[in-house]
């Protein structure tokens, strides 16, 4: 892959980084293009720079998110991030009814489990939570709580506690024949697989921009599948996106704040913008999509499973037991193992994190829920065989010292 890995992810040059599902370390693009954004701030203080909406990073954002996963313009607007888009999605958008189900699973991360808690309080839902069974969410559980009264299926397209990943279009099949919407948390596979919404037939589809995605924090994506769009008429109302007539009449003799802004909201994913993007990270999260696309979603996604794999065989010859799928169709670079026990592991974990003189440190997660829990290594496209020797190296040290 022709980059220089070091050039454009500083932080390199210091740590063995393998944390992406965490948070990402920064990268050179899109610092400097913030920095550009902060230029403007100063040259022109009360300009577009000020209004997310009027520049033409927030609709480049856009067209480079559609891109990536292969979704039209219609169907992409930008969030700041999964939970508040979910909130959106959840509260607002569905109408619920006592007796309706929403299926999820005791993999999902806790943000959207959290928001459906207050749904079944208020609402009287009825939520259907899957167990995983060693780390897998098995498609005939999922087949079994679905039925006519399933309003929603929650999945993440990738778990962020073992690296298992969904059969998304499988999962959507079987949802759209009892009617039911899918709503994919996509934010531990977007930017390390290709991800085609189209194909699969998602419903919605939510991320960030700062884990696998490599941007800063503050920025993602919502899709919408086209079809839906005039469906749904959000309770958040943005007056930035009423279609009115000539766009926004505010030079105009006769402006009135009502009978000027009475039309409806527009016909693309841009009514659910919810306003909360800024500037300055739209343009970091542009400057990530042109990287992405200079580098190209396949060969990441190539150089994430082979790291993934190569990771997989060291932890094995190493004596580690990997809780991650081995199957390649359920997982990609998030690999997830233990040592034998919880003390272990953390105890290893520590010294990964400090390591010791001279060497680098190796920034890892420890994670669990589910009863699956583990060391976390992300290998990403940046990644090399060299950085996963020097994981597999320094933890057989740590465990040496623990005898």
């Amino acid at each position: 892959m022709s980059i220089n890995r070091e050039e454009e992810f500083p932080m390199l040059k210091h740590w063995v980084f393998l944390d992406a599902a965490n948070a990402m370390i920064p990268a050179r693009y899109w610092l400097n293009a913030i920095r550009e954004c902060l230029n403007i701030y100063e040259f022109a203080p009360y300009g577009q720079a000020d209004h997310p909406f009027l520049t033409v990073v927030f609709k480049e954002c856009i067209q480079r998110a559609a891109k990536l996963i292969h979704a039209k313009e219609c169907e992409i607007t930008n969030i700041y991030r999964v939970m508040t888009a979910a909130n959106l999605i959840i509260n607002d958008l569905i109408e619920w009814r006592k007796g309706d189900n929403v299926v999820f699973s005791d993999l999902d991360y806790p943000s959207i489990p959290f928001i459906l808690m207050n749904l079944q309080k208020k609402k009287g839902v009825e939520l259907r939570r899957i167990r995983n069974m060693n780390g897998e969410i098995p498609m005939d559980a999922l087949e079994k709580n679905i039925d006519d009264r399933t309003k929603l299926v929650c999945v993440n397209r990738t778990t962020p506690w073992c690296g298992f990943t969904y059969d998304v279009k499988e999962v959507c099949r079987v949802a759209h024949e009892h009617g039911s919407l899918v709503l994919d948390d996509s934010i531990q596979s977007i930017g390390a697989i290709d991800v085609d919404v189209h194909k699969d037939d998602v419903d919605f589809l939510l991320t960030g921009s700062y884990k696998w995605q490599c941007g800063p924090e503050g920025a993602g994506i919502f899709y919408i599948k086209e079809e839906l769009i005039d469906d749904f008429d959000p309770d958040f109302r943005n007056y930035i996106w009423s279609e009115v007539p000539g766009g926004i009449p505010f030079s105009r003799l006769d402006h009135d704040n009502l009978t000027s802004w009475n039309y409806p909201l527009v016909k693309n994913a841009n009514r659910f913008d919810m306003g909360v993007c800024v500037t300055p990270i739209l343009f970091g999260w542009n400057a990530t999509l042109k990287f992405y696309e200079r580098v190209g979603i396949e060969k990441v996604e190539r150089n994430v499973r082979r790291m993934g794999d190569y990771c997989i065989d060291r932890l094995h010859e190493s004596g580690c037991r990997v809780l991650t799928p081995v199957d390649p169709k359920k997982r990609h670079g998030l690999i997830v193992y233990t040592n034998g026990s919880y003390e272990i592991d953390s105890a290893v974990y520590k010294k990964l994190d400090a390591s010791w003189t001279y060497m680098k440190p190796i920034k890892v997660s420890f994670r669990g829920v589910g009863g699956i829990i583990g060391i976390r290594a992300s290998c990403h496209f940046f990644n090399t065989k060299e950085d996963i020797d020097a994981l597999v190296e320094s933890q057989e040290k740590a465990r040496r010292n623990l005898t």
